[in-house]
């Protein structure tokens, strides 16, 4: 979406006509990326295609969640704020990723030591295993209040989540429970090895 509006639709079109079994396209970006351009802009680019731009945490019915990104000691504070924006959204499409460090943690735990710089004893960022950031999840999902009767598409499958999950809330919420669950207790049949992570 930093890409000057005529440039975006060429890309789009060049998808649909070499990739036609293309269902979707979608983008992420910051505020920034979309300020400068016009609803026309914005419209037009919809037509060509793109049906979903993820801005920050929450961008006209989609919302998507970072686990594991308050680090072990916010891991539960995230889980509880995070289910809190959902349910006060009810968004259409909710997806989960996982955090993860392609390019080191040293930025990560440099923010981290700053926004803590008056409390010594949290100073320092503790990346979460692989079992708490399901247990994450866990929490997560367990304060999530959608109706059972709502549509919200939930995804817990990018290549960042060592969990595959998928369904909707709150038809799913239980079966959902009931599978990560599962692998909490033990069975570590579903889990993704770090090398598949593809990141």
């Amino acid at each position: 979406m930093t890409l000057p509006t005529g440039a975006l639709e060429k890309i789009l079109d060049a998808i649909y006509e070499r990739l036609p079994r293309v269902r979707r396209v979608s983008s992420y970006c910051l505020p920034r990326n979309i300020r400068g351009k016009s609803v026309a802009a914005l419209t037009k680019l919809r037509e060509k295609g793109l049906s979903l731009v993820y801005i920050g945490c929450w961008n006209k019915g989609s919302v998507m969640i970072l686990i594991g990104l308050g680090g072990k000691s916010l891991s539960t504070q995230h889980a509880l704020h995070s289910a809190s924006l959902c349910n006060e959204v009810q968004p259409e499409y909710l997806s989960l990723l996982t955090v993860s460090f392609p390019r080191g943690k040293a930025r990560v735990e440099e923010g981290y030591s700053n926004l803590f710089a008056d409390a010594s004893s949290q100073s320092s960022f503790e990346e979460v295993s692989v079992m708490k950031s399901l247990e994450e999840i866990r929490v997560f999902l367990n304060a999530i209040d959608i109706p059972r009767d709502g549509k919200t598409i939930f995804r817990s499958d990018h290549a960042s989540n060592y969990l595959v999950l998928k369904g909707r809330l709150g038809r799913d919420k239980d079966r959902l429970l009931t599978e990560l669950q599962s692998v909490l207790d033990g069975d570590d049949t579903n889990i993704r090895p770090e090398w598949s992570r593809g990141l």
